[in-house]
């Protein structure tokens, strides 16, 4: 019972912390003011320590199994797909708007979990 909920609130946690990580990188995406931006990129990068070493302890405690390793070919394929040409392209002025323009090329049409090159990738599961 006890493990159950200490599980339950590690669990929690790594939910709450990656919910934050994701505000931060939305929130340092839009700052224009560089003291701002580079505490705000500072606190991030404190979060992620914490997260990671959350993490851990979970893995150690076998509340979390991560996926299986990606294969090389398929670590590829995701940095061609994130680095290669996907159709956008962006221009952003100092007044505080921006444009984006384009196409999606399709190339991650379908990816969740399971599904497309990226099955298995960061799905892990809880125990």
């Amino acid at each position: 019972m006890i493990q159950m909920q200490e599980k339950t609130m590690v669990t929690d946690a790594l939910n709450h912390i990656n919910s934050g990580l994701k505000a931060y990188a939305d929130m340092i995406s839009q700052t224009e003011n560089p003291q701002l931006r580079n505490a705000l990129i500072q606190m991030r990068n404190e979060t992620e320590k914490s997260q990671y070493e959350l993490y851990q302890i979970a893995k150690s405690k076998n509340y979390y199994q991560p996926p299986a390793q990606a294969s090389p070919n398929e670590i590829q394929n995701i940095k061609s797909v994130f680095s290669g040409n996907t159709g956008w392209t962006g221009s952003q002025g100092m007044t505080g708007s921006s444009v984006m323009q384009g196409q999606s090329s399709g190339s991650m049409a379908g990816v969740g979990a399971g599904s497309g090159m990226f099955a298995g990738v960061g799905q892990g599961t809880t125990r």
